[in-house]
């Protein structure tokens, strides 16, 4: 029975840390210009234009283009993650709307 609350009174605690560090990420101001920057966005950019510069970024640094070098391959990687995080977090204002 001790060992059963323990597990709860653990699990309550880590789950509060992960929804307010849910709740200071949503918060940061420059998260979303960090976004912006990232697909060369300006500030108040259409979800079209979010759509066509996403587009525009995976056709340059997806990382089947670099197959013939490692290096460039580990860092089109990088970044196309870098990318595509920057797209969900902006994709995520768009739903909500």
């Amino acid at each position: 029975m001790r060992n059963i609350l323990i597990g709860i009174i653990i699990f309550v605690i880590i789950y509060i840390f992960l929804f307010f560090r849910k709740v200071r990420k949503e918060k940061e101001p420059g998260t979303i210009n960090r976004c912006i920057e990232i697909l060369g966005l300006k500030p108040g950019a259409s979800e079209e234009e979010v759509n066509q510069a996403y587009r525009d970024l995976v056709n340059v640094w997806h990382p089947d283009r670099f197959v013939a070098n490692p290096r460039l391959q580990k860092k089109a990687e990088e970044k196309i993650k870098e990318i595509n995080a920057a797209y969900e977090y902006i994709k995520s204002f768009y739903r909500k709307t």
